[in-house]
């Protein structure tokens, strides 16, 4: 009987809903991967790396919407998750980590890949539970008692990874009768029903200032709803280009903030009396300075899970509720339209001046960000940004208008690691999928393009390659002793041989015509396509001063 235990742990997080499972492999987990991948009904991914095959996980579960089942073996395999896992608790993304592990008579005695897994994650986990081999009485029935209480773990209060570790004796090949699957289901199907959560606000603190900022939320569905209220409140909507709210030519929508917000003199005048902050704190650091100023207005943030996304701490007032409840649940009407012009202005005089970088000549990530979304919006597809300057070209630079391009972006933590695995869990959704990337980023994850091998993923990767840390150059590093060895940190290293490491498709960009041409060409064709665009750090530079100041 040993291990058939976890036959109807498996059915039971099938019938929760879970239809993925990413496995790394490995002895001590030989059971649990063979027990998922017999089952027969779910999409299964093999990953050979650990850290590679979290951040993938992390993809899937951002695009589809659900948890993700991960498993790997005992040992330091485990530790190579927490990256990922710290991404998906502070960007709430829900992940069920399966550990295999010794046993309890092969702990603390020098057993070979053994070492204390009991709450490895810390606080990085909503739920951590150790999986018992169970006695007789409830052998059939305890797995899915746990399986329900690790679904339920993921999304309460917040979504999140939940860690179940797994001791498992030898003989680690499990029986795969088909029968054991169905052991111990209840007469009455477990059911988890989520419900909208509404909350009583006060609305007499609106006002004739109301501003409304829309921050980063890969899972939003209530885009149309805040435009309703801005309607309603003749608010301006600071769209963060995460929020996906740009998807939408509104003349509400204000995506140019970040440009004029760096005079000091508007961001006093532009003073609002309300703030309503939707979503994760925006990218925008000149955003967050100006939210510092607003020492008397009344700034709220709405949030199911009563999480604090205000990092400037100005917060005044959280309001736990769905945020389309709580935009419908506001049916105050402002006629006064003076402040919604005052960003309505701005927004035309900067989108203006903003848009000239369509006539640069020289090599600059501004203007191919603006033709990858010239390319995009034909489509119904996604975006991976990665972070450092990738998230701030596309802050600038992508800019509202009727499409369905969805962004994402690992904003938890801001890592710049995993951004591959994170694209290619991304693409499983079959929709065509871009990951704009820094040579940096790309260098932390090349692991991750092995999935897409192995896997037939899809996906489009457009490389800006400055030969190093560009954002360096726009931070009060620049300048110091010791400036390129310490930050900027030039490699010189040749992308061009991952086609042949890798087998994917390779493009060195040599001008805008030619990679707008090659994006429409590779954009839907299979496998994964690598277009390197190759820039100079001092002149993207001097470029950024020139269209945003």
């Amino acid at each position: 009987m040993t291990n058939n235990y976890l036959a109807p742990f498996v059915d039971e997080l099938y019938h929760l809903g879970i239809r993925e499972a990413v496995f790394s492999p490995g002895s001590r987990s030989t059971a649990l991967a063979l027990l998922f991948e017999n089952y027969n009904k779910f999409e299964t991914y093999v990953n050979i790396d650990e850290r590679s095959a979290a951040f993938f996980a992390l993809g899937i579960a951002k695009a589809k919407g659900r948890p993700v089942v991960l498993v790997c073996t005992s040992g330091s395999a485990a530790a190579h998750h927490f990256p990922a896992l710290t991404e998906a608790k502070m960007s709430q993304i829900p992940l069920i980590v399966l550990t295999a592990d010794r046993p309890a008579e092969l702990q603390f005695v020098g057993a070979p890949q053994t070492l204390d897994q009991t709450r490895l994650f810390g606080d990085f986990v909503n739920h951590f539970e150790n999986f018992a081999p169970p006695e007789a009485e409830n052998f059939w029935t305890y797995p899915r008692k746990l399986a329900q209480r690790a679904v339920l773990a993921t999304n309460n209060p917040a979504a999140g990874p939940v860690q179940i570790n797994v001791p498992l004796r030898e003989p680690l090949v499990p029986d795969l009768n088909p029968e054991h699957y169905r052991k111990g289901r209840s007469a009455q199907t477990f059911q988890i029903a989520k419900g909208k959560m509404s909350a009583s606000f006060d609305d007499t603190i609106l006002s004739r200032k109301t501003l409304i900022l829309a921050g980063p939320n890969h899972s939003a569905t209530y885009e149309q709803a805040l435009i309703d209220l801005a309607e309603r409140l003749k608010a301006p909507i600071l769209a963060d280009p995460l929020s996906n709210l740009r998807n939408f030519n509104h003349p509400y929508i204000i995506d140019t903030y970040d440009a004029f917000l760096a005079d000091e003199t508007l961001k006093h005048g532009l003073k609002a009396e309300l703030i309503l902050l939707f979503g994760q704190i925006p990218v925008s650091k000149r955003l967050q300075q100006f939210l510092n100023l607003q020492t008397s207005a009344h700034i709220v943030q709405v949030d199911p899970q009563l999480s604090y996304r205000n990092p400037v701490q100005t917060t005044t007032f959280v309001v736990q509720s769905d945020v389309e409840t709580f935009a419908k649940s506001i049916q105050k009407v402002n006629l006064d339209s003076t402040y919604l012009n005052a960003w309505q202005e701005l927004q035309e005089i900067w989108r203006a001046k903003l848009t000239t970088v369509n006539h640069e000549n020289a090599a600059f990530e501004g203007r191919y960000v603006g033709i990858l979304q010239d390319v995009l919006t034909s489509y119904d597809s996604q975006l991976m940004v990665s972070n450092s300057m990738e998230i701030r070209d596309v802050d600038y630079w992508w800019q509202k208008r009727d499409a369905q391009v969805r962004i994402f972006g690992n904003r938890g933590v801001n890592g710049i690691d995993g951004t591959e695995s994170t694209a290619l869990g991304l693409a499983t959704t079959g929709k065509p999928t871009v990951l704009l990337t820094g040579d940096l980023s790309m260098l932390h994850d090349l692991n991750g393009l092995i999935v897409g091998k192995t896997h037939q993923l899809n996906l489009t990767i457009v490389l800006f390659n400055n030969d190093g840390g560009g954002i360096f150059q726009h931070l009060a590093q620049k300048g110091l002793p010791h400036f390129d060895y310490l930050f900027s940190t030039p490699h010189g290293l040749d992308f061009g041989a991952l086609a042949q490491l890798t087998g994917l498709d390779y493009h060195s960009i040599s001008d805008y015509p030619d990679f707008s041409k090659t994006l429409k060409e590779v954009l839907t064709v299979a496998g994964v396509h690598l277009l390197e665009i190759k820039t100079d750090k001092e002149l993207s530079l001097a470029l950024h001063q020139k269209y945003t100041t």
